[in-house]
């Protein structure tokens, strides 16, 4: 019998998660929202300024702790079957690329919104899972018919709910199948299929990407931007906050205000 290993990377990242949710906690009680953007949140006009790590990040930090709760047992069951399956590279890259994947579809279909969460990556997960489920024809079995389409429904229908980024998550899931595609055992042809659909996706993220880098002026949050570069520069990161400061202003058509703002203590 093939000895289980212990899924380390699914712990790790939730241990990650939980530790950033404690500092938000901690640091957040004014303003949970802006702390959690100061820890890595998606936050479209910061990324056009040139953090583009925060594609990944938001996966990390969780603002509610009933949220990270949810997706921590999502991530225990799947997460953890998926590195037994893959290894802790080939799941890490599967994650992490539906993290991305999401937050560009984000990026590319929502404006200046803040976004947080482990979800995108999840449903990459789930993807993949469906398309080995597909491939292997084990959705042919009345059992794993039946549950595959119970995690669908209640799936579908935490996209209706309230402040859910649903194309982060159709972001996620299209990336995560296309990636666990590479992985899996199966013929040729059809990786080469998932590919080129790769390549495509890319293309057409690329191009609706430098499309949409403008930020609308009923979207711009200087107060907000100011108060969380002025806690980078308490944390000892002042030459970072300047020139964020001196490209949101460009992005924004602002003039100097931000940094004048930022130099004067508002």
């Amino acid at each position: 019998m093939k000895k289980m290993r212990n899924p380390v990377a699914t712990w790790v990242i939730l241990a990650i998660c939980i530790a950033i949710q404690m500092a938000i906690t901690f640091l957040g009680k004014e303003n949970t929202t802006e702390t959690a953007i100061l820890l890595g949140a998606y936050y479209k006009s910061f990324i056009v300024a040139g953090e583009y790590w925060r594609l990944l990040t938001c996966g990390f930090v969780h603002i509610s702790i009933f949220h990270l709760f949810m997706n921590g047992m999502s991530l225990l069951n799947i997460g953890s079957a998926y590195e037994q399956r893959f290894g802790v590279i080939r799941y890490l890259a599967i994650l992490f690329v539906s993290i991305i994947g999401g937050s560009l579809f984000s990026f590319c279909m929502q404006g200046n919104i803040v976004a947080v969460g482990l979800s995108g990556g999840l449903y990459g997960l789930m993807g993949g899972y469906i398309l080995m489920l597909i491939t292997s024809g084990l959705y042919k079995n009345p059992a794993v018919l039946s549950q595959l389409m119970r995690v669908l429904i209640i799936n579908v229908m935490i996209n209706f709910m309230p402040g859910v980024a649903v194309s982060a998550h159709l972001g996620g899931f299209i990336a995560g199948m296309i990636m666990t595609a590479f992985f899996l055992e199966m013929e040729k042809s059809f990786k080469i299929r998932m590919g080129i659909c790769g390549l495509v996706l890319c293309g057409v993220l690329g191009y609706y990407v430098t499309q949409n880098t403008a930020i609308r002026t009923d979207q711009v949050y200087l107060l907000s931007d100011y108060r969380i570069l002025s806690m980078e520069k308490e944390l000892g990161f002042s030459s970072h906050a300047y020139h964020m400061a001196e490209k949101l202003d460009k992005i924004y058509a602002t003039g100097s205000m931000l940094q004048t703002m930022l130099e004067d203590g508002e």
